[in-house]
């Protein structure tokens, strides 16, 4: 099989199997994998499912004894669509150039494509030693309980390192090295006064909570700044991100002044960060604004374990960075420069879990596509992924682990 020779057809099959999440039915997705690896004589997956409709699918490739354990893993289930208006249809995995559009296509469906076809030609030409796994997930996009957090607390994967085919692209496909996956912080800013009719806050001087919450929100946007810790790698990329005022909960409506306003908040987060100083970060902004308005207002985190997804980081060393540079180098023509992933990834749960070095988004495909209306991904870029994974995986499966 020449690499990438029925890429783009294998991606446009998996783009047409819809796994939006929520409300999450990763089924039909999951059929298309398993269709095309057996198609492809690839070991017949083992399905690791907390419910049925929710499948993760595990394969492993054995090419002798010695040698490391890779795995390559990609997620199966998309965003829904939402209020974006789309161009073309979204499950049609129409091409345009060098564009193949739809709903997952950079996000990461092309890149489950990549690796399948790259495991399918290792096959052929394999390692001296060593193991490849291909893990694809489910809900990935809405939190990863019946996913990546379920495999990697049930399954042990005795792995020596996992790349993600996240869309790694900022500016352009393949810019960036990514070593990092930023965590998350989920929270609430709380805002509280008494419920009361509305025509009577002039004459009672009625604290209105959503008036509250609202000045909280710009408090946190225009003061709040979290200590980061020192960037001693020099990555691009190194800075925490708060995002307030995503969404406003609390309040009846007309008439009713509203006795409790709380609004979504998260914090992006780099490795190193803990989570009292964060919390004392926020505590203060909103005391500072409390004395100056009498507002009553709360920091409140969201439920575990969304609350805290710390950040993960591959030291620049590593010998699966070591690998994936050369691969770059062999693949690409280049060698992009460190980076930190600005989202969060099921690099989180491997990591955390089972303690596992993890390249959080080594994939074709820019991360602004995603997510948005006309999603779309560069047919160049995905044929290029496979070679990528390949020469990843003959060199880091090939070697010896470390004692």
């Amino acid at each position: 099989m020449t690499p990438g020779a029925d890429v783009i057809e294998l991606a446009r099959e998996l783009i047409r199997a819809p796994s939006p999440n929520p409300p999450g039915d990763e089924r039909a997705a999951a059929g298309a994998v398993a269709e095309a690896a057996a198609a492809l004589g690839l070991p017949p997956a083992r399905r690791i499912a907390r419910e049925e409709q929710r499948p993760n699918l595990l394969t492993t490739l054995d090419f002798g004894p010695g040698g490391r354990h890779l795995v390559l893993s990609g997620h199966i289930d998309t965003k829904p669509l939402g209020d974006a208006q789309w161009s073309v249809d979204p499950l049609a995995a129409e091409i345009d150039g060098d564009r193949l559009y739809g709903l997952g296509s950079a996000d990461m469906k092309a890149a489950v494509a990549a690796m399948l076809t790259a495991a399918a030609s290792l096959l052929e030409d394999p390692p001296a030693a060593g193991r490849l796994s291909l893990l694809f997930t489910a809900d990935e996009e809405d939190g990863a309980a019946f996913g990546a957090r379920h495999v990697a607390a049930t399954v042990p994967l005795e792995a020596d390192g996992v790349v993600i085919g996240e869309p790694g692209g900022i500016e352009e496909d393949y810019d960036r090295l990514h070593l990092v996956s930023r965590g998350i912080a989920r929270m609430r800013l709380i805002a509280r006064a008494d419920q009361g009719h509305s025509s009577l806050a002039d004459e009672l001087g009625s604290r209105n909570a959503g008036v509250d919450a609202a000045r909280a929100v710009v408090a946190v946007r225009d003061e709040l700044e979290p200590e980061t810790p020192p960037n001693r790698h020099e990555l691009r990329g190194w800075h925490a991100t708060v995002n307030t005022g995503l969404a406003y909960r609390g309040g009846v409506g007309y008439g009713v002044l509203p006795g409790r306003v709380a609004v979504d908040t998260e914090v992006r987060l780099l490795p190193g960060m803990e989570r009292p100083a964060l919390t004392g970060a926020f505590e203060q902004a909103l005391r500072a604004l409390a004395g100056r308005t009498g507002a009553d207002l709360e920091l409140v985190f969201d439920d575990p374990p969304n609350d805290w997804l710390p950040a993960t980081l591959v030291e620049p060393g590593h010998p699966l960075a070591a690998v994936a540079e050369r691969a770059c180098a062999t693949a690409l023509g280049q060698v992009p420069p460190p980076a930190v992933f600005p989202g969060t990834t099921d690099a989180t749960w491997f990591s955390e879990l089972q303690d596992l070095p993890v390249l959080p988004a080594l994939g074709p495909g820019l991360l602004r596509r995603a997510h948005a209306a006309d999603e779309w991904v560069s047919i160049d870029a995905v044929r290029r992924a496979v070679g990528l994974y390949t020469a990843i995986a003959r060199e880091f499966c090939g070697a010896e682990a470390a004692a």
